[in-house]
């Protein structure tokens, strides 16, 4: 009998089929939910394997209360309103989950809770992207987790307590790095070296040891996404040159390192306030869902591809 896991994958049609892990590439056992060894759900490792074809994996990273989770929720939720042109649609249910905790959650004048720094309690989008040619359309499969900031942290000051995120990096064609806005004007230092970290930790992942001008291989694509862009918005007029003024440790490190890398700037609310209840509680809450930015890094990253 051989020792590889098997996994029983109905909808192949197939009573036994071998699944590998689509984060880590170890073999799933069948009675498993989540990979042993980073949690991944098998769920989502049975839709890749049963898809087929070219698999992107894109990170999205960021300090805690960066947006990830806001981000990814509607971006998912804007490619599947999106033209033929660039259209994004989820792979299964499963997939959908992140963005109807979103869109739920923003409908109520909520942003959606914090994300667990459980790795089984996170959501994982799978969405095909449909692009349209001159003369046909490519698809692409659009693999990205909703990490926990908390986790994210740990991982990059020490590699290895979260392995599905330094396998993930590892596999991203390209990545997203969010930074607050608001936090990186009023707070400066603080946000800017943790860019630098978390570029840092992507360069580590990838190998990417020499300058980026030195290289033969371009290494992946990185978008530095600037969020909550309503309330800052000297972002929005000029994301680069925003990074460069306030955020000039990891502008020169991308810079230095990374062959493709571009900056941006998003934002879901139109606007947003602070609510503090009788204990003095603050909660950060959307007035009106205007989006706006949110698409233009994906479709940058894709088209590096």
């Amino acid at each position: 009998m051989s020792t590889t896991a098997k996994y029983r994958d109905v909808s192949l049609g197939d009573p036994e089929t071998d699944i590998p892990c689509a984060c880590c590439d170890q073999p799933l056992l069948s009675t498993s939910d989540y990979c042993p060894t980073c949690e991944t759900p098998t769920t989502l490792s049975s839709t890749v394997a049963a898809r087929g074809g070219r698999q992107d994996f894109i990170s999205v990273l960021g300090a805690s209360n960066a947006g990830k989770t806001v981000y990814l929720g509607l971006l998912l939720d804007i490619l599947s309103k999106g033209s033929d042109a660039f259209r994004g649609s989820a792979t299964s249910a499963f997939s959908i989950d992140l963005q109807e905790q979103v869109v739920t959650a923003l409908e109520r004048k909520m942003f959606p809770e914090k994300t667990p720094t459980e790795a089984d309690a996170w959501k994982w989008l799978h969405c095909q992207i449909s692009m349209a040619k001159k003369k046909s359309t490519e698809h692409i499969d659009l693999i990205s987790p909703d990490f926990a900031g908390e986790a994210i942290a740990m991982e990059i000051n020490q590699s290895g307590m979260y392995p599905a995120i330094g396998h993930v990096v590892q596999k991203s064609t390209g990545l997203m790095i969010l930074c607050d806005s608001l936090r990186v004007r009023d707070e400066g230092s603080a946000e800017d070296l943790f860019g630098m970290k978390l570029a840092s930790y992507i360069a580590g992942q990838h190998g990417l040891t020499t300058d980026s001008a030195a290289r033969k291989d371009a290494g992946p694509s990185i978008a530095i996404v600037f969020t909550k862009c309503d309330g800052c918005p000297e972002a929005i007029e000029d994301p680069a040159r925003f990074a460069a003024n306030n955020t000039p440790r990891m502008f020169e490190y991308c810079r230095r390192t990374f062959t493709n890398h571009n900056f941006f700037a998003a934002s879901v609310a139109g606007s947003s306030g602070t609510l503090a209840d009788s204990n003095g509680r603050q909660t950060r809450m959307p007035f009106h869902i205007q989006p706006q930015g949110v698409l233009e890094p994906l479709r940058w990253i894709v088209g590096q591809g």
